[in-house]
């Protein structure tokens, strides 16, 4: 035995090699998608709220395979060298290792830095910061299964909203969010409401919004790729027709809470 190197194991198997996933129709002939849901359609949601019962407020929501929760904690004092006349909103986004098909680390890398940045921003304007001077407010996100990386961003700005409403923290409004992709097929771009992962997989782009229905107001717009104006301003016009229908679910778990 030679003891200057390492040996490889007396017996071994051959490598599993993972075969790429064949691109697949995005609709049918009925102008249906993979999972019979017309173009404007969304996917199912499960919302419920007070799931970590140490925290002020969180929720836990299911769009589909898409498994996200949030919880919430504060408004807590800051430190006297961090002083701020309105509350500091802080979030930190992460993916677990087995929510992701290739595993993801247990250190948040740019990508979740990104996406905490982004729920901070589109949830920031409903909240009443200016009466909680010298405070800061935490959220915690946790991605448990991913089905659609734009549309798990979406449930993830969901599910911080009516967490920071079970919190008992004072907003303007909830805010709501919707994806869509968007695609190509027979050189007609489409529009996809709540784009899973395999039909991300042949997007050429995707429009994520958030919107605060009661107060007819957008907080956040983020879209990647290209695509003509008119069919961007049809990408947001449809997802403020998701928010509105998501805005009733959110409501009613909510009301729920109240009654358990």
């Amino acid at each position: 035995m030679d003891r200057r190197r390492v040996n490889g194991p007396e017996q071994s198997v051959e490598p599993i090699y993972k075969k790429l996933e064949e691109a697949v129709d995005i609709l049918n002939s009925e102008r249906k998608r993979l999972d019979e849901r017309s173009t404007e359609d969304h996917r199912p949601i499960f919302l419920r709220t007070g799931l970590v019962t140490q925290a002020n407020g969180s929720a836990y929501i299911e769009i589909g395979n898409t498994k996200v929760t949030c919880a919430v904690y504060g408004p807590r004092q800051l430190k006297k060298s961090d002083f701020s006349n309105l509350c500091k909103i802080n979030c930190d986004f992460k993916f677990s290792p087995f929510s992701c098909k290739k595993r993801r680390g247990n250190i948040r890398d740019a990508e979740e830095r990104e996406f905490s940045n982004i729920v901070v921003e589109a949830v920031t304007p409903a909240v009443r910061v200016e009466l909680l001077p010298k405070s800061a407010i935490d959220i915690y996100i946790n991605v448990l299964e991913n089905d659609g990386t734009t549309s798990c961003l979406a449930a993830a700005i969901i599910a911080a909203s009516v967490s920071l409403a079970d919190a008992g923290i004072e907003m303007f409004d909830q805010v709501t969010a919707c994806s869509t992709v968007l695609a190509t097929k027979d050189e007609q771009q489409l529009i996809l409401t709540d784009g899973t992962e395999k039909e991300e997989l042949q997007k050429d782009g995707s429009v994520l919004l958030s919107y605060m229905p009661s107060l007819n107001e957008i907080t956040h717009v983020l879209q990647t790729g290209q695509s003509d104006p008119a069919i961007s301003t049809k990408a947001i016009e449809q997802c403020i027709d998701g928010c509105s229908k998501i805005y009733s679910v959110m409501s009613d778990s909510l009301l729920q809470s109240l009654s358990r």
